[in-house]
């Protein structure tokens, strides 16, 4: 009598380690990199407002594969993601090896005005891998 007593133990000693849950994380970490720029640091090519970032992390091989990001504070601690549109002008984004250029452009036609206060620029590298 004892052994069916024991029975339904051991069967559920058999199958509750059986529905144990393993999971494996990989992190792989960006690279996240602040620039402040003056109102001052926007330079005038073409008729077109831009301003250059040197970023050494960004070889050839980063520039093809990985997620580049900018985003773009006023001051405020609120980031707001590139390209975008904000008070009639646009900002859009080209990154190459080495640097990241934002330019200024005013929509339909519009002339243009440099951003008279200090503006933050959060440049995010995302590794990722190409799949061909």
């Amino acid at each position: 009598m004892k052994t069916w007593f024991y029975l339904p133990l051991l069967l559920l000693g058999f199958i509750l380690p059986g529905c144990t849950k393993t999971t494996n994380e990989v992190v792989i970490p960006n690279k996240t990199i602040l620039v402040d720029i003056k109102s001052t640091d926007w330079k005038q090519v073409n008729g077109v407002w831009g301003v250059t970032f040197i970023v050494p992390e960004l070889d050839n091989s980063t520039n093809q594969t990985d997620g580049v990001i900018v985003s773009m504070s006023r001051g405020n601690a609120v980031f707001e993601i590139l390209p975008e549109v904000y008070q009639d002008q646009s900002y859009t984004v080209i990154h190459n090896p080495g640097n990241i250029v934002v330019e200024l452009r005013g929509t339909d036609g519009r002339p243009t005005i440099v951003p008279a206060e200090n503006i933050t620029f959060k440049l995010v590298l995302i590794p990722s891998s190409q799949i061909q």
